[in-house]
C-alpha cells in the first residue's frame, strides 16, 4: 500500500486494525486469527506503531464501516486524529457492498489517510488504477454478499416450510431435537419440560388473578433462571464452554411478553422487509408454519391469559410508598373516583405522630368532586377484615380449579383475518401471475373456518377443591400486600363517604365480590343473620349513598350476574 500522505520521521505510522466477522462462530475468519495476522505484519512493519485494534463480531459485511459499534466510534472527528492508517486482513473486512466501500475510499482520502490490506501488500488506492482493482474486488465481494443472502434466505424458506428450527434464539419454552429430512441432519423444537410447564404455570396464575409483579418476585424468590440466563448455561456449538449465567432478574413485562408471542402456540413468526412488521409464516394452502408439534399452549389458553393480562392493566397497581390494603381499591361514594392513601405527620408533646387516611384522589387530580370523601385508614381496614371474617372466617378455604372447555374462537379469528388479507393481497395484484395458487390457498382456507365453526364451543367449568385451613388462617398469614392483591384479584368493591346517616360518622359499604361466586358454589350462607344478601354490607349509609353503592357495584360485576339487592 502506498500512503496517501508522507509519514513524519520523527515518529512511526500509527495504525487503527479493523477486525471483522459476520458470524462469531466461525472459526475460519474469527477475530483472534485477524489478529496473529496482525501480530505477523506489525513485526514486518516496525516503522507502524498499533493505535487500537476495533473488533466487529457478529456485524454483517453490509453494515456501513460508519455504523460499526466498533470502528464507527474511530472514525468520527473526535477520533480521526489519533491514526494515519487503517490496516485489515482481507479487502472484504472493510465490507462487502461496493458503495459503502469506495465511499469509504473517498472519506480516507479526504482526509488524508491509508489502508494496508494484510493478503495484498500491491493494494493501493491513491491511483485511479489502484482505484479500478480495488473497485472491482469490492464488486465482487458485493456479488458473493447477494449469493449467500439468496442462498441464507432460500435455507431458511426451505427450513420454515418443513417447521424446521433455522437456528437463533430459541423461543421461551423449547429445545432443538435432531431429525433426518431428506437424507440430511435438521433440528425440530420439542418441548423443555422445565420451562414449558413453568409457562403453564405462569398462564394458570395469571388466569387465577395473580399480578405479573407477584409471580415475578415469586420466581426470583425461588432463584428460577430466566430464559435468558438459562440458555447461557448450555454449551455452545461444538461444545463449547456456556457463557455462564448474567444474573439477570424476572420482571413483570417480559413475562407478560411471551404470551404475546405466537411461539407459545409454537408458530413460526418473521418480520415482512416490506412493512416492517412480525408476521406468521404460512404454507402455500395458508396454513401457519409450526415449528413444534407440541405446543405449549392452545388458542383459548393463550387468549385466557391475554385478556386477563388486558383487564388487570386497567385495574389499581400497587402503592409506591409502604403498601396501604385499600389505597386504589376503595371509591369515593360521591364521584366514584379511586381513593388513594394520605399520610400527615404532626408533632405532638409524645413525639411525631403520623395520621393516615384514604382520601378521593379527586385532591390531587384535575378531576371534580362535589364531596371528596375521606375516611380513617383503620376505621375501614377494620370494617372490611370484621366483614370479611365474620362471613367467611370460620369457613374452609377453597382453592378454584378450572376445567378446560373447548373454544376455537381465536383460531377462528385468526384464520378469518388470514383470509381477509389474502383476499386483500389479490386485490393489490399479488397473484396476477398465480392464480392457482391464491384459489388453493383460499379454498384451504375457508375449508379451515368451516371446519372451526363447525366444532362445538364447550365451556369452561370451575370446581373447587379444600384446602385443609380455614379462611381466617389464610387471611391472617398474608402480608399486607398480598391481601391487597388477594382484594383486587377478587374484584372485591369498597365505597366511603365523609358522613352518612349519623353525619359526625363515616359511611362505607364492602362487597365480596368473586368470593360471593365461590362460597354460593359451597352453600353458604350469612353467619350474622342480617337481612342483606350474603356478601354485601353497609355502615351508616343513607337510602341515597346505598341507591350509589349499588350502582358502584353494578358497573365491577360481570355482565349477565345477579346483583346481591
Amino acid at each position: 500500500m502506498t500512503r496517501s500522505t508522507t509519514a513524519n520521521e520523527s515518529r512511526p505510522l500509527r495504525v487503527l486494525a479493523a477486525c471483522r466477522i459476520s458470524n462469531d462462530d466461525d472459526s475460519s475468519s474469527s477475530i483472534e486469527r485477524q489478529r496473529e495476522k496482525l501480530k505477523e505484519w506489525l513485526y514486518a512493519n516496525p516503522h507502524c506503531a498499533l493505535v487500537h485494534v476495533t473488533e466487529d463480531r457478529s456485524v454483517s459485511g453490509a453494515v456501513d464501516l460508519k455504523d460499526r459499534p466498533g470502528l464507527g466510534p474511530w472514525l468520527a472527528n473526535g477520533k480521526r486524529d489519533e491514526w494515519d492508517a487503517v490496516w485489515v486482513s482481507t479487502q472484504d473486512r472493510l465490507g462487502r457492498d461496493d458503495l459503502h466501500f469506495m465511499a469509504f475510499v473517498k472519506d480516507l482520502l479526504d482526509w488524508q489517510k491509508g489502508i494496508y490490506v494484510y493478503d495484498d501488500p500491491s493494494f493501493d488506492v491513491s491511483t485511479e488504477t489502484g482505484r479500478l482493482i480495488a473497485y472491482a474486488k469490492a464488486t465482487q465481494a458485493a456479488a458473493e454478499l447477494t449469493r449467500i443472502r439468496k442462498r441464507a434466505l432460500d435455507s431458511r424458506d426451505y427450513l420454515r416450510r418443513k417447521g424446521l428450527w433455522a437456528g437463533g434464539n430459541l423461543p421461551f419454552g423449547y429445545q432443538p431435537l435432531s431429525v433426518v429430512v431428506d437424507g440430511k441432519v435438521h433440528y425440530k423444537l420439542a418441548q423443555e419440560p422445565e420451562y414449558a410447564n413453568l409457562l403453564r404455570e405462569v398462564a394458570q396464575r395469571i388466569e387465577d388473578g395473580e399480578s405479573l409483579a407477584n409471580i415475578a418476585r415469586d420466581l426470583n424468590d425461588r432463584k428460577i433462571l430466566t430464559w435468558q440466563d438459562y440458555l447461557r448455561t448450555l454449551p455452545g456449538p461444538e461444545d463449547r464452554k456456556p457463557k455462564g449465567a448474567k444474573g439477570v432478574k424476572w420482571h413483570p413485562s417480559t413475562i407478560g411478553r411471551q404470551f404475546r408471542k405466537l411461539s407459545c402456540l409454537g408458530q413460526t413468526e418473521y418480520v415482512d422487509k416490506e412493512t416492517g412488521k412480525t408476521r406468521v409464516a404460512e404454507l402455500d394452502d395458508g396454513d401457519p408454519v409450526m415449528f413444534t408439534d407440541e405446543p405449549i399452549l392452545t388458542h383459548a389458553e393463550r387468549e385466557a391469559v391475554l385478556a386477563k393480562i388486558d383487564e388487570r392493566a386497567g385495574k389499581p397497581q400497587r402503592a409506591r410508598r409502604s403498601v396501604a390494603r385499600l389505597s386504589g381499591i376503595a371509591k369515593c361514594g360521591t364521584c366514584g373516583q379511586r381513593m388513594t392513601i394520605n399520610r400527615v405527620t404532626h408533632t405532638l408533646k409524645n413525639g411525631l405522630v403520623t395520621y393516615e387516611r384514604y382520601r378521593c384522589a379527586s385532591t390531587t387530580t384535575a378531576q371534580q368532586c362535589a364531596e371528596p370523601a375521606y375516611i380513617e385508614r383503620d376505621v375501614l381496614d377494620a370494617f372490611l377484615d370484621d366483614f370479611l371474617l365474620a362471613e367467611l372466617g370460620d369457613k374452609e378455604e377453597v382453592r378454584t380449579v378450572k376445567i378446560k372447555g373447548e373454544d376455537h374462537t381465536a383460531e377462528l379469528e385468526q384464520y378469518r383475518s388470514r383470509l381477509a388479507r389474502v383476499e386483500k393481497e389479490d386485490e393489490q395484484g399479488w397473484y396476477d401471475d398465480d392464480r392457482d395458487s391464491y384459489l388453493k390457498k383460499r379454498r384451504n382456507i375457508l375449508a379451515r373456518i368451516k371446519g372451526l365453526e363447525a366444532k362445538p364451543v364447550i365451556p369452561s367449568t370451575v370446581v373447587y377443591e379444600p384446602t385443609g385451613r380455614t379462611f381466617r388462617q389464610k387471611w391472617e398469614g398474608m402480608t399486607t400486600e398480598e391481601q391487597r392483591e388477594y382484594l383486587i384479584a377478587h374484584n372485591v368493591v369498597i365505597g366511603a363517604w365523609r358522613g352518612g346517616t349519623v353525619q359526625k360518622q363515616r359511611a362505607a359499604f364492602v362487597w365480596l365480590g368473586d368470593f360471593v361466586e365461590a362460597a354460593r358454589a359451597m352453600g353458604m350462607e350469612s353467619s350474622h343473620g342480617t337481612d342483606n344478601s350474603w356478601g354485601f354490607s353497609q355502615w351508616n349509609t343513607t337510602g341515597e349513598q346505598e341507591q350509589t353503592a349499588q350502582c358502584l357495584i353494578k358497573e365491577a360485576m360481570p355482565e349477565g350476574q345477579p346483583l346481591p339487592f
